[in-house]
């Protein structure tokens, strides 16, 4: 069937009115809602899905992680982040990150995000080709970027062998459904200045997103200031880099200065707030950067520094913070924190047209959330339920692009066994 009919909804719209229907219907043809509203859409042929005691809202939007990182989980852990990836997981990716490992622990990666609410994700790391063919299978929307570093990594020897993966990989996928192409360049403590310009140089010829780290750790605000006289955000600005098409992970210390430069050019923060506690990087000032103008979305950075991809837990992190931080209990509320983690995620991505809201012609992206269920009764405010209350064992159901991934929590595309059992033997045999 090529359309489906979801009904008796609690339908979370996300979109610029922030509108909630009580009990109505979406209709969707093919791979787009085509109609919403309260009470029951009748069509002849369709497929019927009862959502009766469900929200049904916008799937997830992960703004910064690095799947194939499932591998990972768990090594390593309670280090300072440069000791963290230079001395222990750099080396550990040299032996493990192969071509066969990565589909693995990619499709391990797509079972955990699908469950737990992501219908899109923003992934910087090695063999991308292999993602994105992983997330075209599992039917996951995916922006995908080779990860560009200025010394030899598991995909590439060389920095122009790396610039040429990444290009290839921009025309494998440009324009595709499902799989939209961008250019990573890993930090400006990982890369020259000549090799971020040249990714600033791709992402302008093919008009498509910039992925960077950026001021995640007081470190590497030092070092930058000592090597450039700027901050890391002064510092890229200064080149050209910070623009409207750019995703700043972290962006953890900012200062005054650096938080204009951001709001000015449209620059879009992905905030990691678990990661950044566990790494002890510090707490980005999201209220003071929203207030600002910044569009802030959310991301769950990869599973060795989280180590989860929970995006339901995520964007409680990310509204508890800021209340405690400021000692203010208004500061990023249940409504603001869901935007980020859903229409302010793919504005971040260049996606806002296609994803992030339930709105007529956008792409069927979305989630249904048991509501009825012990952990969510009584309701009286349905973005305090799923920020403050939910879990991932809530959501139920997802479709991507039309299509359902998973129904009534059976990922559809992806054997479960078959990966767990991979991925055991994995660790196993190579850490």
């Amino acid at each position: 069937m090529s359309n489906t009919i979801i009904f008796n909804a609690r339908i979370l719209t996300m979109n610029e009115e922030m509108e909630i229907i009580k009990n109505g219907s979406i209709l969707i043809e093919k791979n787009c809602i085509k109609e919403i509203r309260p009470g029951k859409i009748e069509m002849p042929d369709a497929e019927n899905f009862d959502a009766e005691g469900m929200i049904v809202m916008p799937g997830f939007v992960n703004t910064h992680t690095h799947v194939p990182m499932t591998m990972l989980r768990g090594y390593a852990d309670d280090l300072p982040l440069h000791t963290w990836l230079n001395d222990h997981i750099f080396p550990a990716e040299a032996r493990m990150v192969t071509p066969e490992n990565v589909v693995m622990a990619t499709r391990l990666a797509f079972i955990e995000m699908i469950k737990s609410g992501t219908t899109c994700f923003n992934d910087m790391y090695f063999f991308e080709d292999i993602i994105a063919a992983e997330a075209r299978k599992a039917g996951i929307r995916a922006v995908i970027g080779e990860s560009l570093i200025d010394f030899p990594t598991p995909s590439f020897r060389t920095l122009d062998e790396g610039i040429a993966r990444c290009e290839s990989l921009v025309q494998q996928w440009y324009g595709h459904e499902l799989i939209h192409p961008t250019v990573c360049a890993h930090s400006p403590y990982t890369c020259s200045k000549q090799t971020l310009r040249k990714a600033k140089d791709i992402t302008e010829k093919y008009n498509i997103p910039l992925h960077i780290h950026v001021a995640e750790t007081r470190q590497e605000v030092e070092d930058i200031t000592t090597r450039t006289g700027l901050s890391p955000a002064a510092y890229l600005y200064s080149i050209g880099l910070l623009d409207r098409n750019v995703i700043a992970a972290h962006s953890v210390w900012l200062n005054p200065n650096d938080i204009e430069l951001y709001a000015r050019t449209g620059t879009s923060i992905a905030h990691c707030p678990k990661s950044n506690l566990k790494l002890a990087s510090g707490i980005a000032d999201t209220d003071a950067y929203l207030k600002a103008g910044i569009n802030v979305g959310i991301g769950t950075d990869g599973t060795a520094s989280n180590n989860t991809l929970d995006m339901v837990e995520e964007t409680r992190f990310a509204a508890l913070l800021p209340k405690g931080v400021h000692y203010n209990p208004e500061a990023v509320s249940a409504k603001t924190a869901l935007r980020m983690s859903t229409i302010n995620g793919a504005k971040a991505l260049g996606l806002n047209h296609l994803t992030g809201s339930l709105e007529p012609g956008k792409r069927a992206d979305l989630i249904v959330v048991h509501a009825d269920a012990s952990n969510m009764i009584p309701m009286y405010n349905e973005y305090s339920a799923i920020v403050y209350a939910a879990n991932s064992k809530n959501i139920r159901s997802s479709m991507v692009n039309g299509k359902w991934i998973m129904l009534n929590r059976e990922v559809m595309n992806i054997d479960k066994e078959e990966t767990m059992n991979a991925m055991r033997r994995i660790s196993e045999t190579t850490v």
